[in-house]
């Protein structure tokens, strides 16, 4: 009787370690709107946004694949990515911002260079 309950908890805990785990929706979904956001303003175009998007799109699917197999470091894994997604967005914010400020120093040059009435 005793090992018949020995065996049945230690197959029941077997079992509980290879549930999946549940990562946070909201925080998921946040993580693939950065990504997908970092896409729209031109990541692909700027080198080191490029890294972290791609990084971003890896770690993303690693969260998803060992929150699938029950690993803990799911949620961690999660975490990075959704840095590695706000940091791709931030420097691609970054080169919109300075090439717009750029075009906006040339309109200006034009518009004083112009002869005055």
């Amino acid at each position: 009787m005793l090992i018949r309950r020995i065996v049945t908890t230690l197959s029941l805990l077997a079992l509980g370690a290879c549930a999946a785990i549940q990562l946070p929706a909201e925080r998921l979904e946040g993580t693939q709107a950065s990504i997908r956001s970092a896409q729209e303003l031109g990541a692909t175009g700027v080198p080191a946004s490029k890294l972290h998007l791609q990084l971003a799109k890896d770690q993303a699917g690693s969260a998803k694949a060992l929150a699938a197999k029950g690993d803990q470091r799911a949620p961690l894994m999660l975490a990075r990515a959704e840095a590695d997604a706000e940091l791709s967005l931030g420097l691609a914010r970054q080169v919109a911002v300075h090439t717009e400020a750029l075009r906006a120093e040339k309109e200006l040059e034009a518009v004083e260079d112009r002869p005055q009435p």
